[in-house]
C-alpha cells in the first residue's frame, strides 16, 4: 500500500521536540516500511509559531512569515529523516511524489499548507491513503478543546467534510484539522484521507488493517 502521512507540527514540537513520541514513530515506521511504500510530511509545530508570530511584530509582510514557517518545517523534516535513515527533500510535492524509497519532506512555498503538500505528494505517488496525524483524534462535530459534548465523527463523506470546512481556506491564520484546499485535491483524486490522533497505538492497528479510532472522509 503507499502511504503519505502529513505529520501535524503540533504533534512533532507541541512546546519543543517530542523526542518520545519521535522515537516511536520512527520505530513503528521501520517495522511497516517493507510492507507499505511511505512519504512523511512535517507541519513546522511550536517552531514555526514562534517565527511567524514574531515577524509580525517586526512588520514582516505574510509572505515573509510564511517562509520562516516552511523553514521550521523543513528543520523538522531534516531531524526526522535523519533518525529514520531516509531522504530529505524540499522538492516540488509533485517531483516527491515520483521519487524512491523513504521521502520526508516540510512545506513547498507560501499560501500552502502541509496538508496541501501531501496531498499533492499523494497525487503523484498514486497513493492509496493520507494519514493525518493531529492533536485531536480525528474529526468532531464541533472543537473537542473547547466543548465536551463534542462527538467523534468516524466516517464522512467529501460533502458533509465541505459542508463543515468549505472548499478553501477562509481568513489568515485559521486553523483546520485537515486543510479544505487538500482535501480537494484528495477528492479529485480519489484518495481516502484518515484524521487520527498521535496514539501510535491507532496508525499500527490502521496499517495491520484493524479497527481504529478517528476519521475516514472520503466517498
Amino acid at each position: 500500500m503507499k502511504v503519505v502521512i502529513s505529520l501535524g507540527g503540533s504533534v512533532i514540537v507541541p512546546k519543543e521536540l517530542d523526542v518520545k513520541f519521535l522515537k516511536e514513530f520512527v520505530k513503528l515506521i521501520n517495522k511497516f516500511k517493507r510492507k507499505h511504500k511511505f512519504s512523511i510530511v512535517c507541519g513546522g509545530g511550536h517552531t514555526a509559531r514562534i517565527y511567524t508570530r514574531k515577524a509580525k511584530e517586526f512588520n514582516l509582510s505574510t509572505n515573509e512569515a510564511h517562509e520562516l514557517g516552511i523553514s521550521a518545517t523543513h528543520l523538522n523534516a531534516q531531524f526526522l529523516a535523519k533518525i529514520l535513515n531516509a531522504k530529505f527533500s524540499k522538492e516540488h510535492p509533485l517531483k516527491i511524489g515520483k521519487m524512491k524509497g523513504l521521502i520526508v519532506s516540510g512545506g513547498y512555498k507560501p499560501g500552502w499548507t502541509t496538508d496541501t503538500d501531501a496531498a499533492l505528494i499523494a497525487k503523484s505517488m498514486k497513493a492509496n491513503i493520507l494519514i493525518n496525524i493531529t492533536d485531536v483524534k480525528g474529526i468532531y462535530t464541533k472543537d473537542p478543546n473547547k466543548y465536551k459534548d463534542a462527538r467523534l465523527i468516524p466516517k464522512m463523506s467529501w460533502k458533509e467534510f465541505e459542508k463543515m470546512f468549505g472548499k478553501k481556506i477562509t481568513g489568515a491564520g485559521k486553523h483546520y484539522v485537515f486543510d479544505p484546499l487538500a482535501g480537494q485535491i484528495c477528492k479529485k483524486n480519489k484518495i481516502k484521507v484518515i484524521v487520527i490522533g498521535k496514539d501510535l497505538k491507532t496508525l499500527e492497528r490502521l496499517l495491520e488493517g484493524k479497527k481504529f479510532i478517528g476519521t475516514i472522509v472520503g466517498d
